[in-house]
């Protein structure tokens, strides 16, 4: 993956030394990461986990992107595909925004754009969405990307509900 382009997005590789800053704002927030595993960052965690993301896309020859907002050109959220670890090939896609951009359409946009690249150039036959039961917003976006409900299973420490979508 070299670069998706939705109207308002870039997705794009990771520049740990450019997108530090704004990596930490959506990761060292702990409202915004209220539903990941992991919680807030501080920023040297944020920045291994950049580097963890890096290595994986350079591993699995796909991953989770950073999102441009084409306007102010700063990273604004996450999205992108990975396997789901203790879960054999199942991919999952995963979003994660800068709350400040939350309620706009922006986590829908990317991940369309995702799921596409993902379906059409990557071949991958079905992907997963594993979401938080009072997540609220990433439900509607796994119902906007119309993603069905399957079953909640065990990943990340967790029960979580396991949307999917196949090709």
């Amino acid at each position: 993956m070299n670069l998706i382009e939705t109207e308002r997005l870039l997705i794009r590789k990771w520049d740990p030394e450019t997108d530090l800053d704004d990596a930490v704002a959506i990761y060292g927030d702990p409202q915004t990461m209220r539903f990941i595993p992991c919680g807030a960052l501080s920023r040297e965690q944020t920045r291994a986990f950049i580097e963890r993301m890096i290595q994986r896309d350079e591993e699995q020859g796909f991953g989770i992107w950073p999102v441009v907002h084409k306007d102010d050109r700063r990273v604004i959220g996450e999205c992108g595909v990975t396997y789901i670890a203790g879960h054999g090939m199942d991919v999952e896609i995963a979003w994660i925004f800068n709350r400040n951009y939350h309620r706009q359409g922006y986590a829908t946009e990317a991940a369309r754009a995702v799921m596409d690249v993902a379906f059409h150039d990557l071949k991958i036959p079905q992907i997963y969405a594993l979401i938080e039961r009072e997540n609220a917003a990433s439900i509607g976006v796994a119902n906007k990307l119309q993603m069905e409900y399957d079953k909640v299973i065990r990943a990340y420490k967790r029960d979580l509900m396991r949307y999917k979508k196949t090709i």
